[in-house]
């Protein structure tokens, strides 16, 4: 069944899950929902906004598909960056692509650690980690981060007041460990149902009826011009009502 009515403009719940910036603190963001239903978008429209708002860079694991699915000057890891800075010329923004021809996975734990290193000398981050937890056992094993990881589970619990801001993203919340829950001020929901739906209602995610419109938002095999729309999801407080899209 689909969702009656206009949504309203994406960019006016990206402002409101951004706003913590225009108090000096560091947002932390979730942006969850089944595959295609349009969290790239979503995840894109941040850091555009992020950039305006900000003088951070941004770190992006972006290692998913074969093609970057964000712009930025492309590092395989850490150690990449190390060897070949940023060109400033060419912008804030590092994508770190591992080596997807092999399958071989950026490291978001390093990502962060070098954000916190980062803090030492004033400098503000954001990162991005789309599937925070799919296909990853070396961070997390039945929703709990594994031992030695450590900078990632700080960058939600301390990242707020130090400026390491973090959008992350998943398709199976359930599998998702618990601080990006506690700490997120607010999470962008696409379509998703099941055990991830049942998840966000044990977090506290789902007062005043948006649990019987999430299922129902658009997504495959749907088409694409219809996809995208999404609900702000903010942790024990209801529904604001809208239904969301970010337009061209």
């Amino acid at each position: 069944m689909a969702v009656a009515g206009t949504p309203s403009p994406g960019d006016e719940a990206a402002e409101e899950v951004l706003a913590q910036l225009d108090q000096g603190e560091a947002p932390i963001v979730g942006i969850i929902g089944d595959t295609g239903t349009g969290k790239t978008t979503a995840a894109e429209r941040l850091v555009e906004k992020y950039k305006r708002k900000s003088p951070g860079s941004v770190f992006i694991a972006d290692d998913k598909e074969l093609r970057p699915r964000f712009a930025g000057q492309e590092r395989r890891d850490v150690a990449d960056l190390r060897a070949h800075p940023l060109d400033p010329d060419l912008g804030r923004v590092v994508v770190f692509r591992g080596d997807p021809t092999r399958g071989e996975l950026t490291d978001p734990e390093r990502m962060a650690e070098l954000a916190w290193k980062r803090v030492a000398r004033g400098r503000k981050t954001l990162l991005v980690v789309d599937e925070l937890i799919a296909g990853r056992g070396d961070l997390s094993k039945n929703a709990q981060w594994r031992k030695g990881i450590e900078f990632l589970p700080k960058s939600f619990t301390a990242g707020r007041a130090v400026g390491v801001a973090t959008i992350w993203g998943a398709q199976s919340p359930q599998l998702v460990p618990i601080d990006p829950f506690e700490q997120s001020n607010a999470i962008m929901c696409f379509r998703i149902a099941g055990m991830g739906l049942a998840k966000l209602k044990e977090r506290d995610y789902l007062a005043g009826g948006v649990d019987v419109v999430i299922p129902r938002l658009h997504g495959p095999p749907q088409p694409r011009e219809t996809r995208g729309d999404f609900v702000l999801l903010l942790r024990g407080q209801p529904w604001n009502g809208k239904i969301y899209k970010f337009t061209r």
